[in-house]
């Protein structure tokens, strides 16, 4: 009887220790940031020498974090596949061939990471500013313009873009109200 009292007890104990032990992992945010890249666009093609429009809404249940640009070339045709928060990726044909270009041979790869935490505990944000500038010496060519954000809990949504990088007056531009409010 003593053994079967132990045993009841011992399941009791145990199933307020569990019980306590989970009962705050209710409260934890799996929910990744909602990310509508507005700009650029699929396939842009942005001038060397100029800045990028980099505009975009973010959103999360509970508290943004930080956000990342990351630009890097994309002259060897690799993608970013798979996963829920993928843009779709698309080859883009050009008439223009950069691989067998003399001038182009010389130039160096345009690369750009830099992340952002003015959006650190907001639930909502829009983002507008001209602060990526390609270096007008810029390799011109197929590259990948990746958007990183982070909420506070850790959780990342991405989304990825595939732009060129063209010669000055042959970009497809970007027309917009520049009177408004930039928030970054």
């Amino acid at each position: 009887m003593k053994t079967i009292k132990y045993i009841a007890f011992s399941f009791v104990l145990s199933s307020a220790f569990l019980t306590s032990c989970t009962a705050g992992d209710d409260n934890v945010d799996t929910e990744p940031p909602v990310v509508i890249l507005n700009a650029p666009a699929e396939g842009a093609k942005l001038e060397a020498g100029k800045d990028i429009h980099f505009d975009m809404d973010l959103s999360d249940n509970e508290a943004l974090g930080s956000y990342n640009v990351d630009i890097h070339n994309n002259f060897d045709g690799h993608n970013h596949g798979g996963g829920n928060h993928t843009h779709s990726l698309t080859v883009l044909h050009d008439d223009h061939d950069h691989d067998h270009d003399e001038e182009n041979e010389g130039r160096t790869p345009f690369r750009f990471n830099r992340t952002w935490d003015d959006i650190y505990g907001k639930k909502n944000d829009h983002i507008h500013h001209h602060e990526i500038v390609i270096d007008k010496d810029a390799k011109r060519g197929k590259y990948h313009f990746v958007v990183k954000v982070v909420d506070k809990a850790g959780n990342q949504s991405m989304v990825f873009r595939n732009i060129e990088i063209v010669d000055p007056g042959n970009g497809s531009g970007h027309d917009h109200d520049h009177d408004h409010h930039h928030n970054h």
